[in-house]
């Protein structure tokens, strides 16, 4: 790939908080290498940094401005002082915008959670004319810019390096679960708006026909405590034996449950990429998800999407397509061919063909 470098400007991303393992933070370290790759000075500067990514990362009061500079911000949650910081700034300004929840998910479960979406998207607002590009990481956030008088805007997917995947699965949870069970998962942390309460509904009809059966929650309930303990309390209720909820999880143990897989089922009602989703798709695992926001943009025309969510119909998809494995090969194939579609080296393109357009542009 041909350098863009200019030796008088430099390309740097601002995030409110770096963190280990989340969606958002893993795509601005890949944009960090794929610029680093096209030869530009890049850093990450965050106000809040995770120990475990640090050395990814300055702290936001390093930063120097120069209108020199291109600054990619990424859009996630109400930034508050960080917002305020970048719209100061006189640097060119591109915004990665990967959706924000709406509040109302929120309500009765995380009250500090509930007003930083709530104010995110009175911030969006503010951010449409300051920005010289807006990219959502799907066509759905994409839509949602429009939608708020964003002059210039485009299409970036999260990057994702998927030969990182190529690691051994954590060999106690392996041993402990590789049986003659069917597996079903789901990956994301515990929260209102992915709606686990009709994963488990799903299951627990699903358990009714294959009773050697289990589901997995592999994800993290920190914050979300009054929602987790509601699907406890349904676990319960349905008097289901075999409902895992994982917490906090390595990669390698998260590695180890995409191995043990069968079916990977999402009943979400908000997601702004679902990165979970690609992960399938790279451990062959078919898919079954529920059409709403960002997901039918992520599948394209792979996967088996639902469109209302009839918990025993859904059962019924499963044990289809756990037994035939005819079905289970044409979606698996169908899969593969939508995952080229988000190979780390076609979306590096994508993100210097944006910089190439704005960098001629700059001065417009």
């Amino acid at each position: 790939m041909q350098s863009l470098q200019r030796s008088d400007m430099k390309i740097h991303q601002i995030l409110p908080s770096l963190s280990y393992g989340d969606a958002v933070s893993n795509d601005a370290i890949e944009i960090r290498n794929a610029l680093k790759r096209m030869g530009y000075d890049s850093d990450i500067f965050a106000k809040y940094i995770d120990p475990k990514v640090s050395k990814f990362a300055r702290h936001l009061n390093q930063y120097k401005k120069t209108a020199n500079n291109i600054v990619i911000y990424h859009f996630s949650l109400a930034g508050f002082d960080v917002t305020d910081f970048v719209k100061q700034l006189p640097d060119l300004k591109i915004l990665i915008y990967h959706n924000i929840t709406p509040e109302n998910f929120f309500k009765d479960i995380n009250d500090e959670l509930y007003y930083i979406c709530k104010n995110g998207r009175i911030e969006l607002k503010t951010l449409s004319k300051v920005v010289k590009l807006g990219l959502g990481d799907s066509e759905y956030n994409k839509n949602e810019l429009d939608s708020f008088d964003f002059r210039n805007t485009g299409i970036l997917p999260i990057l994702i390096d998927f030969s990182k995947y190529n690691v051994c699965p954590n060999k106690k949870i392996v041993k402990k679960f590789d049986d003659d069970y069917v597996n079903l998962l789901f990956v994301g942390r515990i929260s209102p708006n992915k709606k686990q309460e009709d994963v488990i509904k799903s299951f627990y009809y699903y358990n009714k026909l294959n009773p050697k059966s289990r589901l997995f929650f592999v994800g993290s309930y920190n914050g979300m405590e009054k929602y987790f303990f509601q699907l406890e309390k349904l676990v319960n209720k349905l008097n289901l034996a075999d409902v895992v909820f994982t917490g906090k999880t390595t990669f390698d143990e998260m590695i180890a449950y995409y191995h043990l897989a069968d079916i990977f089922l999402c009943m979400s009602e908000h997601e702004g990429f679902c990165v979970p989703l690609l992960e399938s798709m790279f451990f062959n695992i078919p898919i079954i998800a529920y059409n709403s926001t960002a997901i039918p943009y992520t599948l394209g025309n792979s996967g088996i999407l639902v469109k209302e969510k009839r918990s025993d119909e859904i059962a019924e998809i499963i044990n289809l397509v756990i037994n035939d494995k005819s079905l289970r090969t044409r979606i698996v194939k169908i899969q593969n061919e939508r995952l080229k579609d988000f190979e780390i080296s076609k979306t590096e393109e994508k993100l210097k063909n944006y910089l190439e357009i704005n960098l001629k542009n700059k001065n417009c």
